[in-house]
């Protein structure tokens, strides 16, 4: 029977929930601020120090590698999770059978990147960083089963130390190898042996919740691989729609450009931790309501496309006012200055794909892999037809064909949106309502015209000064608007009280939960 939010037991459970999404974003949260002060420091160096030419060719070689992975991580580890959420004591026997398909596999993708890169007549060094990275494939595809099995467990401290780990190492190495002189080869081994680290954590962990691994069994294997094609397509579809605009800029565009949509895109990909860590976090949550809890299920994604709306709107807003002072702090403007555009159009679209990752997760949890896997590939027929278009006609107007790029991604994602809303069930948005999405609006309007004024008034204030008193404002107007009511503090609580943070990673660690 479905529970109300308002009822005793539905108020129980909904805080079980909250507290569950709590720790795990709270755990994935803590991760996020290591990995960041790593990867900030290492962003500072790198762009600057390789020059765009250089940067763009290891920028590229990460894009088309990611594209080729695909078919060796097969259908991600949201899949893995959904069915050890489901079945925790079959963990062992998915995740051997998971990982023994998955090898067959790599060589297909191995041997098809490297023809693919040949075939575009890509410079020697983004071929030989390629090798590189098809090497790791084997290694990030078991890795990313590994992260699918924890998260069936609703844990995520472990796979968060190898990250932590993975970013420590890449980037303390990394920076001494740039001032020894290495080039864009040597960061791309180092962003390897990293990844390996990251994998042999992750596995020695593993063991506390799976002492003993059976016997790879074929014909289960080859169930999970037909179980998991839709999640394949989804994800193929998905990593080619957000991966072909570079790929198709660096055939028609020099590898400067590349570089520039590079530095832009990785800033944005950056801005996406939140919806990464909250759907990380919920994603075995859902699961497990479908089908037995669907008031339940409805009420909690609504208050997670709540959640994504209050804060995606003032990051957007930031991002795009302070794009030139982003790109000047982070890359150098002098180098950079044509990214200041690319990564504004980007900010424009933020919230967009915000909102797009929750309702994903919702659609995965409602068994709907297969509508998902169709707006994909639409979607990636139109990014793939409109970036054609534009791309071409920027670079020759603008001598930046990644604001063509940029445009199309943006356009793509309003398009993904239309059809996520459309596809999940109904019942997911009985009794929501549209409050927060006026109030949380009109405060970022506010917002903008504060910044204006602020910019006008005070010339020359420190732009973080700037931006900050603007996250204040937007903040506080939320609370004189009264945007929510005492439960629904009373449930976002659950999701930002940090205080119980050790208390909830404990269990973790005993090896159950």
């Amino acid at each position: 029977m479905n529970r109300d939010f308002t009822q005793p037991g539905g108020v129980t459970q909904s805080r079980d929930i909250a507290q569950s999404v709590a720790r795990n974003t709270a755990v994935q949260f803590g991760q996020q601020l290591v990995t960041w002060a790593s990867s900030f420091v290492l962003m500072l160096f790198l762009p600057r120090i390789l020059g765009p030419e250089r940067y763009g060719r290891i920028y590229l070689a990460e894009m088309v590698a990611a594209m080729f992975v695909v078919l060796v991580t097969y259908d991600g580890r949201f899949s893995i999770a959904r069915r050890v959420s489901r079945n925790r004591a079959a963990a062992g026997e998915i995740l051997v059978n998971s990982i023994g398909f998955r090898l067959g596999l790599w060589v297909f993708s191995l041997v098809g990147m490297l023809m693919f890169a040949l075939a575009a007549g890509y410079s020697t060094p983004v071929v030989i960083i390629l090798a590189i990275f098809g090497v790791e494939m084997v290694w990030n595809a078991s890795r990313t089963v590994l992260s699918g099995s924890f998260l069936g467990f609703e844990v995520t401290t472990y796979t968060a130390i190898g990250a932590i780990v993975e970013k420590m190492f890449v980037s303390a190495v990394g920076i001494t190898a740039l001032f020894l002189g290495g080039n864009e080869i040597v960061i791309a081994a180092v962003m390897t042996a990293g990844s390996l680290i990251n994998f042999i954590i992750t596995a020695g962990y593993f063991r506390r919740y799976v002492p003993r691994l059976p016997r790879f069994d074929r014909a289960k294997a080859w169930i999970l691989m037909k179980e998991g094609f839709p999640f394949l397509l989804w994800t193929i579809f998905g990593v080619v729609y957000y991966r072909i605009d570079t790929v198709m800029l660096s055939l028609m565009t020099p590898e400067k450009v590349v570089g520039w949509y590079g530095v832009a895109y990785k800033f944005y990909d950056v801005l996406v931790f939140l919806p990464s860590i909250f759907t990380i976090a919920i994603l075995p949550v859902l699961s497990k309501l479908y089908g037995k809890e669907n008031m339940l299920l409805a009420r909690t994604t609504q208050k997670g496309l709540d959640f994504i709306l209050l804060t995606g709107i003032p990051i957007s807003i930031l991002c795009f006012y302070f794009s030139p002072d982003i790109i000047g702090f982070l890359f150098g403007i002098e180098n950079y200055a044509p990214a200041v555009l690319n990564l504004r159009i980007f900010a424009a679209g933020l919230l967009l794909l915000y909102l797009d990752m929750v309702l994903a997760t919702a659609i995965i949890a409602c068994d709907k892999q297969k509508q998902l896997a169709i707006i994909s590939f639409v979607a990636v027929l139109l990014n793939v037809g409109m970036n054609y278009l534009m791309i071409p006609y920027t670079q020759a107007r603008m001598d930046n064909g990644g604001v063509g790029a940029a445009i199309a991604t943006t356009i793509t994602e309003l398009f993904v949106l239309v059809c996520n809303l459309l596809i999940l069930p109904k019942s997911i948005f009985e009794g929501s309502s549209l409050k927060v999405l006026w109030k949380s609006t009109a405060g970022g309007i506010a917002t903008i015209l504060l910044l204006g004024a602020i910019g006008r008034i005070i010339p020359g204030i420190p732009w973080m000064v700037h931006a900050a008193a603007g996250g204040i404002f937007y903040a506080g107007t939320l609370l004189l608007m009264k945007t929510f009511r005492p439960e629904e503090i009373r449930f976002f609580r659950e999701f930002v009280n940090l205080r119980g943070l050790i208390r909830r990673i404990v269990p973790e660690r005993s090896g159950g939960q």
